[in-house]
């Protein structure tokens, strides 16, 4: 009798002592509000969640003059521009970039994501927006056309692991044709904000897009940040003198394509919210938005 009160007794303090631990863990974190949190990357509150979330609105928290995604979570298979992979920086960072609101101060460096709840998804800092690099984009860069470009350009470095399409060597033909064909092996990719297809993922944005197809066909290491991509990569060259394989910008860097010629380019666009050819002919819309040209080879 004595043997059984005992065995009862401890049966009944493990199972206090897991409550007290289910009480602890992953539902405290739930309550944190997005003012109580600094972050430096981006992490999500419970392991469990899905990985995918979708933007349903956006907001500057006067507060801080963070800006505040309100997100809902979905499944793995969630795609189009209001999708984002939280589990990398880039996607907050790159949809924050290419959406960020008229109200919002050019200098927000923290993007927050919240459910309908208010409880955080995921959280980022993000670096300041900088001026374009001299050696991307001042006058002597503008005069570099005929001469050799430095290789490879700026902003960008050689992966000493990958084995190229094309050489470092090769003539500038066979280049632009390695360029474009990496660029048409993604077109139909799905839009996921941050997703990258080099890491075997199902979708890409426009700066994970670009990324893929200059380390498949040249070998270059090019930043997967919209925003790095505008401030680093590339000499830039005047509109008139696009070359297919040359990077195409738009709205301060807020989008970006690889020019494939015949006034197109290849990018992943978030309207088509997938890899596609797009018109930026001088009468498109997009042909009145270019912002810059970058060449890399």
């Amino acid at each position: 009798m004595q043997r059984f009160q005992r065995r009862a007794t401890m049966a009944f303090a493990l199972c206090l002592y897991a409550s007290s631990l289910a009480l602890c863990a992953p539902h405290a974190s739930a309550a944190t509000t997005a003012a109580q949190v600094r972050p430096a990357q981006p992490q999500v509150t419970s392991a469990a969640a899905a990985h995918i979330v979708h933007v349903v609105a956006t907001r500057v928290d006067p507060a801080d003059n963070s800006l505040v995604l309100i997100v809902t979570r979905t499944a793995a298979g969630e795609h189009g521009d209001g999708a984002i992979d939280i589990r990398h920086r880039a996607g907050l960072a790159n949809y924050a970039h290419a959406h960020r609101p008229k109200d919002a101060n050019p200098a927000t460096m923290r993007i927050v994501a919240v459910d309908q709840d208010g409880h955080i998804v995921a959280f980022a800092n993000v670096g300041q927006p900088r001026r374009v690099a001299a050696d991307v984009d001042d006058e002597s860069a503008e005069l570099s056309l005929g001469q050799s470009l430095p290789l490879p350009p700026p902003g960008t470095e050689l992966d000493p692991q990958r084995q190229p399409i094309a050489s470092l060597s090769a003539p500038d033909e066979v280049k632009t044709s390695a360029v474009i064909g990496a660029a048409e092996s993604l077109i139909g990719k799905p839009l996921v904000w941050g997703a990258s297809p080099e890491a075997g993922e199902r979708g890409c944005d426009p700066a994970t897009f670009v990324a893929y197809v200059y380390h498949h066909a040249l070998g270059y290491i090019l930043p997967d940040d919209l925003m790095q991509l505008w401030d680093t990569v590339g000499v830039s060259v005047p509109v008139w003198d696009l070359h297919p394989g040359d990077l195409v910008f738009f709205d301060s860097g807020s989008v970006v394509g690889i020019y494939c010629g015949d006034d197109q380019m290849i990018a992943c666009d978030a309207q088509l919210g997938a890899v596609a050819r797009v018109s930026i002919g001088p009468q498109s819309n997009w042909g009145k938005r270019i912002a810059d040209v970058r060449r890399l080879y």
